[in-house]
């Protein structure tokens, strides 16, 4: 999620700064073997993570019924994607063996390579209903950004040797951030806690909570702030971006403007949202300003209906000069069928 920030002086109505909030969600394929509708979707989250830190690859197959289906087995690798974001061809991860040493696999998972991998799953039996894999790595020092495809292959069972294959997407690119970084940061936490990404003029704050245990092993954040904007809002060229799952509520995200242009004020500040950063830029709502958070139950709240994944708490005047903008902000979704799936 990200989020873009702009002035909007009452006189002109001009827009002279930007900031963005991303949530990112992993597309499924679905596919018909014979009378069985199933699906299947990858995701590794966070979509930044600092070398050293651990992220998560999540396997999610989904088998729609009406009847069970066997020998299901997928195959995790990279995916090359044209211009529209199609697949054009597949190679293993640029991910090293030594990434996934030290953590325990799932039950009939397996890692074959080198200096790069393939993950494979032998899921087995699956009757309607989902079924996932979660598989834990620490990210090396360097790596190209990529994309993580999953390939799954089934059959229907009873005898009828209809087989199929079913393939998914993760369609936002996996980076690692150095660990000298401060632009951009990425963690995996066993609890809640607060990540702070800064440059020169520009800071991006996430306090999270938890997810469930019973749903991954740890919660994958990520904040920074990087050059850029929405494609359909005047801005001042720098986005604030946090990526986290929904599942454990909303989370704070607090913007610092360390230096903002001249005339940009609390009241005059407004954010934008690129629910698909970096790989779409448009803003949400046509470029309509993240509204104000409304009370429910005692509770602030984004409003109810909204196309937003966020709403504004406050603007308020930073005591050595300067803006801080706070929002209320939902996760994306967990390999497309919800983060607490």
């Amino acid at each position: 999620m990200k989020f873009v920030a702009s002035s909007r002086l009452r006189l002109f109505g001009a827009l002279l700064l930007a900031v963005t909030l991303v949530v990112a969600a992993a597309l499924t394929a679905t596919s018909r073997a014979g009378s069985v509708n199933t699906g299947v979707g990858v995701q590794i989250t966070p979509h930044v993570l600092t070398a050293g830190q651990t992220g998560l690859i999540t396997i999610k197959f989904l088998n729609s019924g009406p009847s069970t289906v066997t020998h299901v087995s997928a195959t995790v690798t990279q995916a090359f994607l044209d211009a529209n974001g199609n697949v054009t061809g597949t190679a293993p991860l640029p991910l090293p063996a030594g990434a996934f040493t030290g953590f325990t696999l799932p039950p009939g998972c397996s890692v074959t390579g080198d200096t790069s991998t393939v993950l494979t799953c032998d899921i087995g039996q699956v009757p309607p209903g989902p079924v996932r894999r979660v598989i834990s790595f620490t990210a090396p020092a360097a790596v190209t950004p990529f994309f993580v495809h999953v390939s799954a292959t089934f059959d229907e069972g009873k005898n009828t040797g209809l087989v199929d294959t079913v393939t998914g997407d993760d369609p936002f690119p996996f980076s690692i951030a150095s660990s000298a970084d401060t632009t951009k940061k990425g963690q995996c936490t066993a609890l809640g806690s607060t990540l702070t990404a800064t440059d020169t003029d520009q800071q991006t704050q996430l306090t999270y909570q938890a997810l469930p245990s019973t749903l991954l092993p740890c919660t994958p954040v990520s904040a920074g702030v990087a050059p850029g904007g929405p494609n359909n809002v005047a801005h001042f060229g720098k986005v604030s971006f946090v990526d986290f799952l929904d599942g454990a509520g909303l989370a704070t995200v607090k913007i610092f403007f360390l230096s903002p242009p001249k005339g940009v004020t609390k009241k005059n500040l407004a954010l934008y949202e690129l629910p698909k950063f970096p790989i779409d830029l448009t803003a949400t709502d046509g470029g309509a300003a993240v509204p104000p958070c409304v009370t429910v139950n005692g509770s602030l709240q984004i409003p109810s209906g909204s196309d937003f994944v966020s709403c504004v708490v406050s603007v308020d005047t930073l005591s050595g000069g300067g803006l801080v903008a706070t929002l209320l902000a939902r996760g994306g979704n967990d390999s497309g069928w919800g983060g607490a799936g």
